[in-house]
């Protein structure tokens, strides 16, 4: 299979093993929430009553107040006291098997390939850091007012530096990216290095 580069309309190959696979949805589904509950930091936190600072003294006598009988002021019943069942810190993970992962990456290529959402550029490589020239590069290649994400095989500052302004772009690297970022766009963007790690991160292992 062939794409043309949107530079030059040079030709690159795509391996049929990594982007001509068929819609696994399953897959997909997995890795995308797994993803999604592994990067949750899991710190939110509440006191309960035993958390909660003083309420050592006994708030009133026991009889003839002719309320309830209480023991301290901070149970969760009263101002400033505990939470009852509130979140506590709690590890997030999910395990997806390697064999699951590979195979929901390369449908997602594939799929992208398929919808002619993936496109593939000779190099991004911006001369300076201004984002109007990064939206000129986006501009001239009909890449404007869409959800776009860049993925290179080495970060440029240059190309951080102009992309962070842009809400509807995110740039990515080939060797770490995720399956929802691979997803979460309109158009898929890799330069050709990025594309050979891709190919080779994904391909057939010989």
């Amino acid at each position: 299979m062939k794409i043309k580069s949107i530079d030059n309309s040079k030709d690159y190959s795509l391996s049929d093993s990594v982007f001509k696979v068929p819609m696994n949805d399953q897959a997909v589904y997995q890795c995308v929430i797994a993803e999604l509950t592994n990067a949750r930091q899991g710190t939110r936190s509440t006191k309960n009553r035993s958390l909660v600072s003083g309420g050592g003294k006994k708030p009133f006598k026991q009889k003839g107040t002719g309320n309830a009988r209480q023991g301290t002021s901070r149970s969760p019943l009263n101002r400033g006291g505990g939470v009852i069942f509130g979140p506590s810190p709690k590890y997030y993970f999910k395990k997806v098997n390697a064999k699951t992962k590979q195979l929901a990456f390369k449908c997602v290529l594939s799929e992208k390939v398929k919808n002619d959402a993936l496109k593939v550029a000779d190099s991004i490589d911006l001369k300076t850091g201004k984002t109007k020239d990064f939206v000129q590069f986006l501009t001239s290649n009909k890449l404007d007012s869409q959800k776009i994400t860049i993925v290179v095989s080495t970060v440029n500052e240059n190309l951080m530096l102009a992309s962070r302004n842009i809400q509807y772009v995110k740039v990515v690297k080939a060797s770490s990216c995720s399956v929802a970022d691979l997803m979460n766009n309109d158009t898929l963007l890799l330069d050709a290095s990025a594309l050979a790690v891709m190919s080779d991160r994904f391909g057939d292992k010989k």
